[in-house]
């Protein structure tokens, strides 16, 4: 990997940590803040429903201690109506408050009819109200008709029609109407009223208390009892309340705490810091009620202040957040400027092998500017250098092509001297004619060879159409004088009137370098096989010997690659001089060694 990934790599990973490091903590800090606000809440929520529980049971308390009383005047105004049953009830009330001297106690009496329904009132508001509607009414009524006893409402009612508390009481008059009573307490529920307002400012907490009731038609409803409405009509407002089917799922939160039975938050005032909370009130009256079915209370708790601190804390962590982002980024940009790109001028001028000339990195007094001005230094000793050894390496190449072309003069004339003398000499001399011959064209080959190498990057070898079954013929009468000095034999195949498209020269050297290799390299008395054939593949052209195992094909057409046989051995430039002409050409080449049979095949493209 790169520096300049690595340092890219770093800052990711710092970035990436301090990230996951301040989510952590934020995530951690808001959980212990909600965890926070929870208990508060929770406590809020015992401290009000305690008071709130004890200040309704303090009503019932006061009810349930004038009991036996409530039974004593009723059971008086129940003799005198049916003394006379002709009475109006605003004076058979008149008599029982003097009779008993009532002031902190008032009453009303209402007349019921078989169908329970209330037909006369000394509350006129409560006239014509249907008890069959409401399912403690008529349960009372349905006993009262069976006895003579006075029955006594097992739990107190709050009535919106005059604002107030009161407690029933019920007896049968005659076979078709009921006398029923209400005693009212004219002081206790401004005394609920205000100690619900004394929890709410003591508590800062707004609070509403709903009563929740049910039909004998399988609904519900619900009533405010901290209602300040003027209501006219009891019946009226009754039927002006929402019903809630049983049967039916609603999202009234306040139903919906009643049947749950749990407590239910909501969001519905967050947004101006009110958490909104709904809760099930169980007071004593779950077996003895203060009202007619159950209560749900609702708090308002003000979290503004909770809200703030939040909203501080958050801004402090975006506050963070951001310097830390800001820093991320001027170390960044102070790594970027410091670091990665004088890393990347400099080694980018290493790789275009060329001198920094940047005067901003060459006038650092840092390492890097130290190391600048070392690199040009080196460079230019390195260059210096380089210049002379390219002059020293023309020189010599200079002395090679004068020493090549010096050769070619005394060879061409001792070859020619040579068939003179093979001419004119006796027979008895003609074998060591004919090691001469070997000696001289082998000599010539390697000439030719040296003489290609040192020019090949100069000439340009233009290509010609060439007979290549004439060519490979000549190359063999060539080197049979060698075979036959070496005691070896070279056998052809040669398919007739192939050509090839390529220049003489260079396929002079592939067929001069296989048969020289062959002969070189392949055992005493073997024969050599040339083969030219042309197939699907192209025109192919094999050179096989008998010899020593090629080890490693795969390199044998490397430069200065050489595999030593005993005491023959060779530069390693014959098979990469071809190499480099067969790919120059488009000629597919390959060597193949197994059981002593060395095979070197090479496929012109047609």
């Amino acid at each position: 990997m790169k520096l300049k990934n690595k340092l890219y790599l770093t800052q990711l990973s710092l970035i990436l940590t301090l990230t996951i490091f301040i989510w952590v903590m934020y995530v951690n800090f808001k959980e212990h803040s909600q965890n926070d606000l929870e208990k508060e809440l929770t406590k809020s929520i015992n401290i009000n429903t305690l008071l709130l529980t004890s200040a309704l049971e303090d009503t019932y308390t006061t009810f349930e201690q004038k009991r036996s009383f409530i039974e004593y005047i009723h059971r008086t105004a129940l003799d005198k109506y049916k003394q006379d049953e002709n009475i109006p009830l605003a004076q058979l009330k008149s008599q029982i408050i003097s009779y008993f001297n009532l002031k902190d106690l008032n009453i009303d009496l209402y007349l019921i009819d078989k169908n329970y329904v209330i037909i006369d009132a000394t509350f006129k508001k409560d006239i014509g109200l249907d008890f069959m509607d409401i399912p403690s009414g008529k349960a009372d009524l349905d006993k009262a008709s069976k006895d003579d006893e006075i029955h006594i409402a097992g739990n107190v009612s709050i009535d919106y029609m005059d604002s107030s508390i009161k407690i029933y009481s019920l007896a049968r008059a005659h076979n078709d109407k009921y006398l029923e009573m209400a005693f009212i307490d004219p002081f206790i529920y401004d005394k609920l009223r205000q100690t619900i307002s004394d929890i709410s400012e003591s508590t800062k907490v707004k609070i509403n208390i709903f009563r929740i009731t049910k039909t004998l038609s399988d609904e519900e409803y619900y009533e405010d009892i901290m209602n300040t409405k003027n209501i006219s009509n009891k019946e009226e407002w009754n039927d002006s309340l929402k019903r809630f089917s049983l049967n039916t799922a609603t999202d009234n939160e306040i139903i919906n705490v009643h049947r749950q039975n749990k407590i239910i938050k909501t969001n519905e005032n967050i947004k101006d810091g009110t958490a909104t909370i709904y809760v099930p009130l169980h007071t004593k009256g779950n077996d003895n009620a203060l009202a007619d079915d159950h209560f749900v209370l609702k708090l308002e708790i003000d979290i503004s202040e909770y809200m703030t601190q939040w909203q501080e804390n958050e801004n402090i962590f975006i506050l963070v957040s951001l310097s830390l982002l800001i820093l991320m980024l001027l170390l960044y940009f102070f790594i970027k400027y410091n670091f990665y790109i004088p890393i990347t001028k400099i080694t980018g001028n290493l790789e275009n092998e060329v001198k920094i000339n940047d005067p901003v990195l060459l006038n650092k007094n840092d390492e890097f500017g130290v190391l600048a001005k070392k690199y040009n230094f080196l460079y230019s000793k390195l260059q210096d250098q380089v210049k002379d050894n390219r002059l020293l390496l023309n020189e010599n190449k200079l002395f090679i092509t004068d020493m090549v072309h010096q050769i070619r003069t005394p060879l061409t004339v001792i070859m020619t001297n040579t068939s003179l003398i093979e001419m004119k000499t006796k027979e008895k001399v003609s074998s060591y004619i004919a090691q001469i011959n070997s000696a001289i064209n082998m000599l010539s080959n390697s000439y030719e060879d040296l003489s290609y190498i040192i020019s090949n990057d100069t000439i340009v070898y233009k290509p010609i159409e060439i007979n290549l079954t004439d060519f490979l013929h000549e190359r063999v009468n060539f080197f049979e004088v060698i075979a036959d000095a070496n005691g070896k034999t070279i056998h052809t195949d040669i398919a007739n009137d192939i050509n090839v498209y390529m220049n003489d020269i260079e396929l002079e050297r592939i067929i001069d370098n296989n048969l020289s290799n062959a002969i070189t390299h392949s055992n005493d008395k073997s024969q050599i096989e040339v083969l030219l054939e042309k197939n699907d593949s192209g025109i192919v052209l094999k050179f096989i010997s008998h010899g020593e195992k090629i080890y490693d094909c795969s390199k044998i057409f490397h430069k200065g690659y050489t595999e030593t046989y005993g005491a023959k051995r060779s530069l390693g430039l014959g098979l990469n001089m071809v190499k480099i002409i067969c790919e120059k050409n488009n000629i597919s080449y390959s060597a193949y060694s197994e059981e002593g049979i060395n095979t070197f095949t090479y496929v012109f493209k047609v």
